[in-house]
């Protein structure tokens, strides 16, 4: 959760503002996963907001047919956030022992790391929530990740699939199945924090350690898969007697998944393949 600046380091900014700004983009940047999502405004912590779906439409109309207007449909979600807490913290001897450079940039750092550690926690947590689920062909130490693969996308129509994610044990099994291997097509990934795509259905492919074992979720961002609810940021800075100045930063915010569910309250845009490894 940050850390101390000494005397030994290297003095900088200290202004409370411009430290939380810092903490709070560097942490969407650090982030792999939020993106993955919609995000919502939710400033007084709790709140039912409505969530934009994918229109319906006609289809073959005829001449002068008169077609329906329809809208999209809304899909209320609920927010109850609760908070992030991070720390940074800083002496009166590194701030009078001014030298070349920013140390506190090295604490904001650390401390985004630390928020966006937690960001993908939570968005792994909502895609696990209720998903549609299915057991592998085969565990993919020998069997065929493509085609299993192929039935979690096939199960998330009319949206499309556009992520998977793995854990690192997945990954490793994964990146040497002969399917993948003689595939000879792994495409470069379109978004931050992906590693490549799925040969063949031009997903990206993210790596994360948060998911249970033995699993692989597949999802479509654009149905949404998971809603991201941001809430206020709450900055404590604080004199101490020990001769420094702390800072610490409370961020409310909230990732809620199913969004959109199927007959039977499962989510549409996220789907967990089971027992794809030993």
């Amino acid at each position: 959760m940050g850390g101390l600046t000494t005397a030994t380091d290297i003095s900088g900014s200290l202004d409370a503002k411009n430290i939380v700004l810092g903490v709070l983009q560097k942490q969407l940047e650090i982030s792999d996963l939020v993106k993955l999502g919609v995000q919502v405004s939710v400033p007084e912590l709790t709140a039912t907001i409505p969530i934009q779906s994918i229109p319906e439409g006609d289809e073959d109309l005829k001449e002068w047919e008169y077609g329906l207007v329809a809208g999209s449909d809304f899909t209320n979600v609920s927010f109850d956030l609760k908070k992030d807490r991070v720390k940074l913290g800083v002496s009166d001897e590194a701030r009078y022992k001014s030298k070349a450079g920013d140390p506190l940039a090295l604490q904001k750092t650390a401390s985004a790391s630390r928020l966006a550690y937690i960001l993908d926690k939570k968005v792994v947590a909502a895609l696990q929530t209720s998903p549609q689920t299915g057991a592998v062909i085969g565990v993919w130490n020998s069997g065929h990740p493509l085609a299993d693969i192929g039935t979690a996308i096939a199960a998330l129509r009319p949206f499309k699939a556009d992520f998977c994610i793995m854990t690192p044990a997945v990954w490793a099994i994964y990146c040497g199945n002969a399917d993948i291997t003689g595939s000879g097509n792994l495409g470069a990934a379109e978004k931050a924090g992906a590693l490549v795509k799925v040969p063949g259905y031009n997903i990206d492919i993210y790596v994360c350690s948060f998911l249970t074992a033995k699993t692989v979720i597949v999802g479509a961002s654009q149905a949404p898969a998971f809603a991201y609810g941001v809430g206020p940021v709450k900055v404590r800075q604080e004199d101490k007697m020990e001769g420094g100045e702390v800072w610490q930063i409370d961020v409310f915010r909230q990732c809620v998944a199913p969004i959109l569910k199927t007959s039977g309250s499962l989510n549409m845009a996220a789907y967990v393949l089971t027992s794809v490894i030993t």
